[in-house]
């Protein structure tokens, strides 16, 4: 793939050379004699007429004449690059540079010689020189946007891709463009507007309808998603992945009977595609109807055979049914015929650890490591459960923080963290993580519960209160939150300052 690009990239560059006019007589220096210039013309025309071989010969006598010219020196390194031989073009580009530099053709070739070579760095410095050369040349910022893009240098290729269309007007590609770069530095209302600039220029451009949709997904405005997926299906009706993000919007926007039908329809067009009976399950536990899954799922299983991913999906839905040892049989299923299917050990270590088997579940999580060393709910579940014994703490608080490495945002994973350290007695360290693992997960009893122990033990009862009243609120089943804050009722302790 990077080979493609590299030529990709090599042919369009050499087209734009050579379409420039750079190889002309006017420029050869001026002391130049008869012979080297006579040298020179006669290598143009064994250049043009692709005599590469005779053409290089020509330049190279004419240099015996005039090794001062710059101009020799470029089209000495143009040959080599049309003969594959791209040290020694960049060679004879340095050269030029070295006697004149500013060369603007050197630089171009060298530019472009980085470029495909993957030197990013010092493409970007040469298409910046050429920028200063020539700021309105369009050729050069677009590939230095495209440049800056490849560097993750986003919010520099906006701003040229800007210029690029105050300049030169506005376009389709320039709107898409800018579209997605504002999209994926979290604009989003400005990545609609030039995503919606593109459509009206080309209505039917299935592209741009596709972003638009994944744009207002990661807006959180499913609905209009949904219907940009509809839009683009209608310009592609065969398209399963189309239909695969439609129904994602459709059931985010809790619009399930559409998310459904495209499920289905995804199915009907790709009858062995996993993502859509997972998308499709996942519809009907959101709404309770685990029934209607498990039936879905056995003819699923009847059609295809005893696939382990679908006994993991079934046992995903008896777990959310409650359906404890229903749940434990269908993942080890999935265990038996996949040893080493690493997400269904997580899976059954989390319902041995429902039905009290703690030892058990230790040992499947530490399988799952085994498997997959990168698994971080592992390695945050089985610190938590270490946690939650008070055992080998320090093992632990490390096995959290590997998991924390690979998710830094996550909050299940702050709110282990923050547990930790408040079994190691780590106070203000625990409170830290749990604040903010409460910010990021507002609805969770289990971190509300926690930090209300850690404000309780820190004497500062009211925010206990506070802490221990919400988690009740979200979870009114849990008692033993109750029980604490009736034990509260009758404590008095200090409040301490933060």
């Amino acid at each position: 793939m990077r080979n493609a690009f590299r030529f990709c990239y090599l042919l369009s560059a050499m087209c734009y050379l050579l379409s420039s006019g750079c190889a002309t007589t006017h420029v050869v220096h001026r002391e130049t004699d008869r012979a080297a210039l006579s040298s020179y013309l006669r290598g143009l025309l064994y250049e043009r007429s692709l005599k590469l071989p005779d053409a290089l010969d020509a330049y190279q006598l004419a240099l015996t004449h005039d090794r001062r010219s710059p101009v020799l020196h470029v089209r000495l390194g143009a040959t080599y690059v049309k003969m594959g031989q791209m040290d020694k073009a960049l060679d004879s580009f340095e050269r030029a540079l070295t006697l004149q530099p500013d060369q603007p053709d050197a630089l171009r070739w060298v530019a472009m010689l980085h470029a495909s070579q993957g030197q990013l760095e010092k493409a970007v410095d040469d298409y910046e020189r050429l920028q200063r050369i020539d700021p309105e040349d369009q050729f050069v910022l677009s590939t230095l946007a495209d440049l800056y893009v490849l560097q993750g240098q986003l919010d520099r290729a906006i701003a040229l891709y800007h210029r690029i269309s105050d300049a030169a007007g506005s376009s389709t590609q320039l709107h898409y463009n800018l579209g997605v770069l504002y999209g994926r530095v979290g604009q989003y209302e400005e990545a609609l507007r030039e995503l919606s600039r593109a459509l009206e220029l080309q209505p039917e451009s299935l592209e741009t309808r596709l972003a638009l949709g994944l744009t207002f997904e990661l807006a959180d405005r499913p609905s209009e998603a949904a219907a940009h997926y509809e839009a683009a299906l209608h310009l592609d009706p065969f398209n399963p992945r189309l239909y695969f993000h439609s129904a994602r919007a459709h059931a985010s926007a809790k619009q399930y009977a559409q998310a459904l039908a495209n499920y289905q329809a995804v199915l009907d067009l790709t009858p062995h595609d996993v993502d859509a009976v997972v998308g499709a399950v996942r519809v009907w536990i959101v709404q309770g109807r685990y029934e209607e899954a498990v039936q879905f799922l056995g003819k699923q299983l009847e059609a295809f055979g005893e696939r382990p991913d679908l006994y993991v999906a079934l046992g995903i839905v008896y777990r959310e049914a409650q359906q404890t040892h229903e749940a434990l049989r269908a993942f080890e299923k999935a265990i038996a015929l996949n040893a080493e299917y690493a997400q269904a050990h997580f899976y059954a270590a989390s319902q041995l650890d429902r039905l009290g088997r703690r030892d058990e579940a230790r040992r499947f999580l530490q399988r799952t490591l085994e498997l997959d060393a990168h698994h971080s709910d592992a390695m945050n579940y089985l610190g938590y459960i270490q946690a939650e014994e008070g055992t080998r703490l320090e093992e632990a608080k490390q096995l959290i923080e590997r998991a924390l490495m690979l998710d830094p945002d996550n909050g299940a994973y702050l709110d282990s963290l923050g547990w930790v350290e408040f079994k190691m007695g780590h106070l203000d360290e625990a409170m830290k993580y749990l604040e903010r693992a409460a910010v990021l997960i507002d609805n969770d009893a289990v971190i509300f519960d926690h930090l209300g122990d850690v404000y309780f033990q820190r004497h500062d009862v009211e925010r206990a209160r506070a802490s221990w009243q919400r988690a009740a609120e979200l979870d009114p089943q849990q008692t033993t939150i109750q029980e604490k804050l009736k034990t509260m009722t009758n404590h008095q302790a200090p409040i301490t300052k933060q």
